[in-house]
């Protein structure tokens, strides 16, 4: 099912390697509030995740994170950003509009999980 994460430590962990300054975290002391987790590999920049506590959300905490991510995409020469919005979370789709994402008319967003084969 498509719909089941694909997140895990040893998934994260690997990310962290690969480019840990693209996971960027926002902190109340010890209380963790908002993460954006960008990705760019060399060819295409996505946001693979961008999360706020609800009593933490106001319009401009998530807007500072995303334009703090871009700033980073840019320097890495990322042209654009390519943004997954649950589809069921229209408080998010309403948020990525104000932000100037804009659905792709051009590529039809499809998934598939992948499975390392028995060995």
């Amino acid at each position: 099912m498509l719909g089941t994460s694909t997140n895990s430590v040893k998934a994260f962990n690997i990310f962290l390697d690969h480019d840990a300054e693209l996971f960027i975290t926002v902190w109340d002391g010890d209380i963790l509030v908002e993460t954006v987790l960008a990705a760019w590999d060399g060819w295409r920049a996505h946001f693979a995740g961008l999360s706020v506590r609800p009593e933490y959300r106001r319009p401009d905490i998530g807007r500072e994170l995303v334009n703090r991510a871009e700033k980073l995409l840019l320097a890495r020469a990322a042209k654009r950003v390519n943004a997954n919005t649950l589809a069921d979370s229209p408080g998010a789709i309403d948020f990525r509009k104000s932000m100037g994402f804009t659905p792709n008319d051009a590529v039809e967003p499809n998934a598939k999980n992948l499975k390392r084969p028995a060995i």
